[in-house]
């Protein structure tokens, strides 16, 4: 008799597969992170330092300071890399061309400048008073800043120089648009303001001196087309100190 032979039990051990870590993949999606955005940084950046408000050769930068009645006068010539600086009484007018400065907004005032100084690349104006002076000087780091019945040009551009831009300020222009809010009716951008203060901190700054026919302003009665008289006080710029000026920026 034949017994079947009986085939011992075969267990299969079931092999438990093992979990894949995921941390390879976290440290990709941080990789792609931080790659994205330093590209974006670098995007920012890029677009700020080939705006045209960047880029131009010629910026003029005109503001009216009320109360003061003088307009400060502030050219960035990018390739000669200096800022030239004129102070002119807003009562200052040029008989030849018959410009004058007394015009009743930042806009025309800075039209009256390009007529007498040329025309620039482009032109960004503003009227600043001691509220505006006030906001001003809160930017800045320096101290003993003079009271604004009593500021010139080269202390007013002393204050802006002194203004310190962080490395990330092209991202979110903090400083940038305190100092736009500072200023009145004007045209401002963003890349323009920082211009003038990056400019102005980097450059060197040229105050040029303006001369005029008379030392006192010259008072005139002018008849208007209804026959009323109207009083004016003017300054008449000599030609020849004008002629200086321009040569010396273009030089």
């Amino acid at each position: 008799m034949v017994y079947p032979v009986q085939r011992g039990h075969s267990y299969h051990k079931r092999t438990k597969k093992k979990k894949r870590s995921k941390l390879p993949f976290i440290i990709t999606i941080i990789v792609i992170i931080i790659i994205a955005s330093c590209g974006f940084v670098f995007f920012l950046h890029n677009s700020l330092l080939n705006s045209k408000e960047m880029t131009d050769d010629r910026v003029d930068y005109v503001f009216y300071m009320r109360g003061l009645e003088k307009i400060f006068f502030i050219r960035t010539d990018r390739k000669q890399k200096i800022n030239y600086l004129i102070d002119i009484p807003k009562i200052s007018y040029e008989p030849i061309m018959a410009i004058s400065m007394d015009q009743p907004s930042p806009r025309e005032i800075s039209r009256s400048v390009e007529k007498l100084f040329g025309a620039p690349n482009s032109t960004y104006y503003s009227s600043i008073d001691e509220n505006s002076y006030q906001t001003i000087k809160d930017l800045s780091v320096k101290e003993n800043e003079p009271e604004y019945t009593q500021l010139t040009i080269s202390q007013f551009v002393e204050m802006v120089e002194s203004i310190h831009l962080d490395w990330y300020e092209f991202l979110l222009f903090n400083k940038t648009k305190k100092w736009i809010n500072a200023q009145n009716e004007h045209n401002y951008t963003k890349n323009s303001a920082y211009r003038l203060i990056n400019n102005i901190s980097k450059y060197a700054n040229k105050a040029v001196p303006m001369t005029f026919m008379t030392k006192a302003p010259v008072e005139i009665t002018v008849k208007d087309n209804q026959g009323n008289q109207k009083k004016y006080q003017r300054l008449y710029i000599d030609d020849k100190s004008l002629d200086t000026i321009m040569e010396f920026m273009k030089k």
